[in-house]
């Protein structure tokens, strides 16, 4: 956003061409934590890294034939998380995405560690009882427990199966996982291939039910996004991504979120634009939602 005094322009620290929350029917906020990592943190430094990286990009998507600058959005910026204070942490993203949808905004959550989205979720899932979630990944993150803990980044998913269901529940990008996550993929039928033509399919399936996408950006190749403390060679790659966003349009999205960016281990800056156009793509998205 970019505001005017005089002759002079001020540049806002917030994501690129983010609106007055009054006037917003989209809004972001930077989920920024990695306390349960349990490879390499840093993903408690994703918020600016992206917002700094969205002054660097087209407004313009030449995916989707659209401008941020022709939607209403606001940034929130980042919800204060503090470290080694998990249950704090998840009660304070349930009490402020509330607020948010309170406000009549779409919850778009980014930044840190995957375990950041459980309580997006779930509100999504107390709102809407049908509610399927589409999940883009490297990792399945449906373990029973990490290390003796039940809710974590490497479990999250396998709680909210608990909680929605597993038919609920479409894994897409999915190569690494322990031996008994297999098996419940197996069981299950969780995994559906990275294609357009298998993501179309799957939500065509959905009919008219309300959706959430949760998108942990490992989903990629690490040699196109090397910022992350978990990554798995064989990704797909950004058109592949783009691809797979784009069957969502039209959708009837009810929330989102686009996690796992560790910017310092990637000096060049690419993973942290990655991001933040992945977070334009959705915007995009979400304002051509189903209502």
């Amino acid at each position: 956003m970019v505001s005017s005094l005089m002759q002079h322009e001020w540049v806002s620290p917030y994501f690129l061409g983010s609106s007055d929350p009054k006037e917003a029917d989209i809004g972001l906020f930077g989920l920024c934590w990695d306390g349960t990592s349990s490879f390499k943190p840093g993903s408690r430094f994703a918020g600016s890294a992206v917002r700094e990286s969205s002054q660097g990009m087209e407004e313009f998507s030449f995916y989707q034939q659209a401008s941020l600058m022709d939607i209403k959005y606001t940034d929130y910026g980042d919800l204060f998380l503090p470290p080694g204070q998990k249950d704090r942490v998840l009660a304070s993203i349930e009490s402020a995405v509330r607020e948010v949808v309170a406000a009549g905004h779409f919850p778009i959550g980014y930044g840190g560690e995957h375990l950041l989205a459980y309580p997006l979720i779930m509100l999504a899932y107390e709102r809407h009882p049908d509610l399927a979630v589409v999940h883009f990944d490297a990792h399945a993150d449906i373990r029973p427990e990490l290390w003796g803990d039940e809710l974590t980044h490497a479990t999250i998913l396998g709680r909210v199966a608990d909680k929605i269901g597993y038919a609920n529940l479409k894994q897409f990008g999915i190569r690494s996982g322990s031996a008994e996550e297999w098996k419940l993929t197996q069981q299950h039928d969780t995994l559906r291939p990275f294609t357009k033509e298998a993501i179309k399919e799957h939500l065509d399936s959905l009919g008219d039910r309300p959706i959430y996408l949760t998108c942990d950006l490992d989903v990629l190749d690490p040699s196109i996004y090397p910022g992350t403390g978990t990554p798995e060679p064989g990704g797909i790659l950004w058109d592949v991504l783009i691809g797979g966003l784009k069957q969502l349009s039209g959708r009837r999205l009810v929330g989102m979120d686009c996690l796992e960016l560790s910017p310092h281990y990637d000096p060049s800056g690419v993973s942290a634009i990655t991001m933040a156009k992945t977070l334009r793509e959705m915007i995009i998205l979400a304002s051509r939602r189903k209502r």
